[in-house]
C-alpha cells in the first residue's frame, strides 16, 4: 500500500480509512467502490498533500466520513418513499452507495491524474468498467477550465444538478478545510472567501433541492463554518464571520420539536433561550444566542432528538451567563422544565468546581451530557478572537488531555455513540490542529 508520508513515515490514518472502507465494501458487496479504491491508490501513489500526507488520504477520508455519517440511511429513506417496495429500495440503495463512494474515491483523478489513465478519462468506463454514473459524477466534479463556456459560477451550478455531486463537493470541502493550515496565508484567505461566497449558498440550495440530505449537509456546513470562523479570527480576515439570521435556526428547531410531538422541554426552552441571552454578544460582535442554537441544531443534525438533551443545549450557558439564584432552580419551579435539564446544565457548567480530570470523569459517566460538551466545544470558535497564546494553549490542551481520551472512553463503553463521537471529535480536532498551526503553538 502507498500509505507513506513524504517524510517516509507510515500513515496509520490511511490504513484505518482503508480498512474501514474495505469492511463496508465487503458488507454491502460494493463492486464499483472496490475497483475505485484500488485504482485511486494506484493513480495517487506518488502524490502528496501540502502537509506531507499521502494524497490518497483525502479521497479515502471523504468516503470514510460518509460511511460514518450513515449516508445509507437518507438514501434508503429516499428510495423507500419513491419506490414503495422494500426489496427494490434496498437494491437501489446499495447501488447508489456504491456509485457515491466510488465517485468520492476517484473525484480528483481526472483533474490530477488523467495522463496516467491508459485511454484518458474514458478509461474509467472502457478499461476499468465502472458504472457510467461514476464517470458522470467525476466529470461534474472536475474543474475543466478549458471547456467552452466554463466559469466558476457555472461549475458550482452544475454541482447542484445531482444530490450525489452536491454531497461529494461539500464533503470534499470539509476534508480540505481540515488541512487548510498547510496553505500560505494569501491562499487561505482566498479559500475561505471562496467558501463563503459559493459553498454557504450552495448548501442552502442543496437542502431545499434534496431535503433527505439536509442533516448531513448541516453537519458538514457547521464544520466548514467553524474552521473558516476560527481562521478568520486568528488571521484577522474581515467579512467572514457574519451576523447570522438566528431566527432561521430558531424556527428550524421549533418546527422540528413540534413535528416530534414529544419535545415539550425544547419548546419551553426556546423562548427562555431568547429571554436569558438577550443583550449578550459573542466576541465576534454577533448575538450570543447563535451559539446555543447552533449547539442544539448540530445535535439534531446528528440525529440526536432527545428532548432533555436539546433543551439543555439551548440553556447550557444560563448559569455562567445569567447568575441565576440557586444555580438555575427557577427553570424547574417557575418554568416547569424536567429536573434532568437542570442536572445536565449544572454538570456542563461544572457548578461543583471539580478539577478537570474529575469533571471529565463525571461527564463520561453520563454520555448524553458528554455529547452536549462535544457539541458545545465544536461551536466555540469565535472565542479565539483576540485570545492570547496562553489562552489558546489552554484551550487546545483541554482537548488533548481530557476531551480526546474521554471520546475514547465513551466509544468503548457506549458503542451506540461511536459514529456520533467520531464525527464531533473530527470537527474539534480539525479546528484545534489548525489553530495550533496558525499560531505556531507546539
Amino acid at each position: 500500500m502507498h500509505f507513506f508520508n513524504l517524510d517516509g513515515s507510515f500513515s496509520k490514518e490511511c490504513m484505518y480509512y482503508y480498512n474501514n472502507i474495505l469492511k463496508y465494501v465487503n458488507r454491502y458487496n460494493l463492486e464499483n467502490t472496490k475497483v475505485a479504491l484500488d485504482l485511486a491508490i494506484k493513480l495517487h501513489s506518488d502524490m502528496y498533500r501540502d502537509g506531507g500526507a499521502p494524497y490518497i488520504i483525502h479521497p479515502m477520508e471523504i468516503a470514510n466520513y460518509l460511511i460514518l455519517k450513515n449516508i445509507r440511511n437518507p438514501i434508503l429513506d429516499m428510495n423507500l418513499s419513491n419506490l414503495h417496495d422494500e426489496k427494490l429500495a434496498e437494491t437501489n440503495t446499495n447501488l447508489d452507495i456504491d456509485i457515491l463512494l466510488a465517485s468520492a474515491l476517484l473525484h480528483d483523478t481526472i483533474e490530477d491524474c488523467e495522463k496516467k489513465l491508459p485511454n484518458g478519462r474514458q478509461s474509467l468506463i472502457t478499461e476499468y468498467q465502472l458504472h457510467q454514473d461514476v464517470f458522470k459524477y467525476v466529470i461534474t466534479l472536475t474543474k475543466d477550465k478549458h471547456k467552452e463556456g466554463y466559469t466558476i459560477e457555472s461549475y458550482y451550478e452544475g454541482i447542484c444538478s445531482y444530490w450525489q455531486t452536491l454531497i461529494l463537493k461539500v464533503a470534499d470541502r470539509t476534508s480540505n478545510c481540515s488541512t487548510i493550515d498547510a496553505f500560505k496565508e494569501n491562499r487561505i484567505e482566498k479559500y475561505i472567501r471562496e467558501t463563503k461566497k459559493f459553498f454557504y449558498p450552495m448548501i442552502s440550495k442543496g437542502k431545499n433541492l434534496y431535503p433527505d440530505f439536509s442533516r448531513i449537509l448541516t453537519v458538514m456546513k457547521y464544520l466548514i463554518v467553524s474552521i473558516c470562523e476560527s481562521v478568520a479570527s486568528i488571521l484577522h480576515i474581515d467579512n467572514i464571520i457574519v451576523d447570522e439570521n438566528y431566527e432561521k435556526t430558531f424556527f428550524f428547531i421549533k418546527g422540528f420539536a413540534i413535528g416530534k410531538d414529544s419535545m415539550q422541554n425544547t419548546l419551553k426552552a426556546l423562548p427562555l433561550c431568547k429571554e436569558y441571552y438577550k443583550g449578550f454578544t459573542r466576541k465576534s460582535g454577533d448575538k450570543f444566542i447563535i451559539h446555543p442554537l447552533r449547539v442544539c441544531s448540530y445535535l439534531i443534525s446528528m440525529k440526536i432528538d432527545n428532548d432533555v438533551m436539546c433543551s439543555s443545549a439551548l440553556l447550557h450557558e444560563i448559569i455562567k451567563k445569567c447568575h441565576l439564584e440557586y444555580n438555575g432552580i427557577e427553570i424547574i419551579t417557575k418554568y416547569n422544565l424536567d429536573p434532568k435539564v437542570l442536572e445536565y446544565i449544572r454538570l456542563m457548567a461544572n457548578v461543583e468546581r471539580y478539577p478537570l480530570d474529575l469533571y471529565y470523569m463525571s461527564l463520561c459517566k453520563q454520555p448524553e451530557v458528554f455529547l452536549l460538551k462535544l457539541s458545545n466545544r465544536a461551536h466555540t470558535c469565535t472565542s479565539l478572537i483576540d485570545a492570547s497564546d496562553a489562552e489558546i494553549t489552554e484551550y487546545v490542551d483541554e482537548c488533548e488531555k481530557y476531551i480526546y481520551p474521554s471520546c475514547k472512553y465513551v466509544v468503548e463503553h457506549y458503542p451506540e455513540y461511536h459514529n456520533t463521537v467520531y464525527i464531533m471529535k473530527y470537527h474539534i480536532s480539525s479546528v484545534c490542529s489548525i489553530v495550533k498551526s496558525l499560531r505556531h503553538i507546539s
